[in-house]
């Protein structure tokens, strides 16, 4: 099983559903030699993806989770995303959020 840094029960009632499906799929799929990270700063603008995912052998994934269904997308590109709400069309902002490099 991953770990989970913070643990599970002290940010779950911060994470959305969709946050909170992962996170757990992650802890329980993943091997004992995985690090999760929720929420956590990153690089100079200090930017928060949702989760940053790191194995000493295979590398780094950062992950930033929409709670969008698929039924509700009705145009999305690298720029800009329309969801069917139930307020109307929305376009709530970048699907696609770019994270500065990280140097050490």
């Amino acid at each position: 099983m991953a770990s989970l840094i913070p643990a599970i029960g002290t940010c779950v009632s911060r994470m959305t559903g969709g946050e909170r499906r992962l996170a757990q799929r992650l802890e329980n799929k993943l091997e004992d030699d995985w690090l999760l990270w929720y929420d956590v700063p990153l690089g100079p603008r200090n930017v928060h993806p949702d989760f940053v995912v790191f194995n000493p052998r295979r590398g780094l994934l950062v992950l930033e989770v929409k709670d969008w269904r698929l039924d509700t997308i009705q145009e999305i590109d690298r720029q800009s995303v329309s969801l069917l709400t139930g307020n109307g069309l929305k376009t709530p902002g970048q699907p696609a959020r770019t994270i500065p490099a990280i140097r050490a």
